[in-house]
């Protein structure tokens, strides 16, 4: 059975903050005597479920059409479960009873995802993130690793990220930070409908915008 993990895209849909909002234009409508309806979408990279392309934080990184697209089908992913306060880190702790041997893709759910509707304030301002040192083992010594899934809206805090610039994203994607192959990271997913279930494969699709450093993602899990 397949489950959807992405979020609908819609209008003034939940943002990171200041980023600007989604909205749709109406270019004809079949109402007022046009042939068909046909409509202009207005989006930001990074709102929504929408992965991080290593050029989001390095200049010679991996454009969103250059990524290989074995980064986007996991065959063994793993759940990292952990209930998260507000800008609290995941940390190398949450981790360490975790056998990675041949994961490819991490999915850590923080249970964010049920405050988008329910407390959008704190959804928006005060989500979780990965801590630097995390990325960094991430990045240094899983090599099976190709990507991160995350349940909250990036993967530094607000407050932490501005102050540290940024430092996961960084540690995750950049070339300047390792030599290793960078690990991309999927942001806003609803991990909660594989909270308890045994996920057997993971497919993230994005459309493939031409030297972009995002863009949104269409996610389905397997389970059993």
């Amino acid at each position: 059975m397949f489950i959807e993990l992405s979020y609908p895209i819609e209008e003034r849909m939940l943002t990171y903050p200041d980023n600007p909002p989604d909205y749709f234009e109406p270019k004809s409508r079949i109402e007022q005597g046009d042939a068909a309806n046909t409509m202009m979408i207005h989006h930001f990279s990074h709102t929504g479920t929408h992965v991080d392309a290593p050029y989001h934080f390095c200049e010679e990184g991996w454009t969103l059409d250059q990524i290989p697209l074995e980064y986007f089908i996991f065959e063994k992913p793993l759940l990292v479960d952990r209930e998260k306060k507000p800008m609290e880190l995941f940390t190398i702790e949450d981790i360490e009873e975790l056998d990675l041997n041949g994961v490819d893709l991490l999915m850590f759910r923080s249970g964010f995802a049920k405050l988008r509707r329910t407390d959008p304030a704190t959804y928006r301002y005060m989500f979780p993130g990965i801590s630097k040192e995390l990325a960094r083992f991430l990045r240094e010594s899983v090599p099976s690793l190709k990507a991160v899934m995350l349940d909250f809206l990036s993967a530094d805090p607000i407050v932490l990220g501005e102050k540290e610039n940024y430092p996961a994203h960084r540690w995750l994607l950049s070339k300047k930070f390792s030599s290793k192959r960078p690990i991309i990271i999927f942001e806003d997913v609803n991990l909660e409908p594989v909270a308890g279930k045994k996920i057997k494969r993971v497919i993230a699709l994005p459309l493939r915008f031409k030297g972009l450093d995002g863009g949104p993602v269409s996610v389905l899990a397997e389970v059993e």
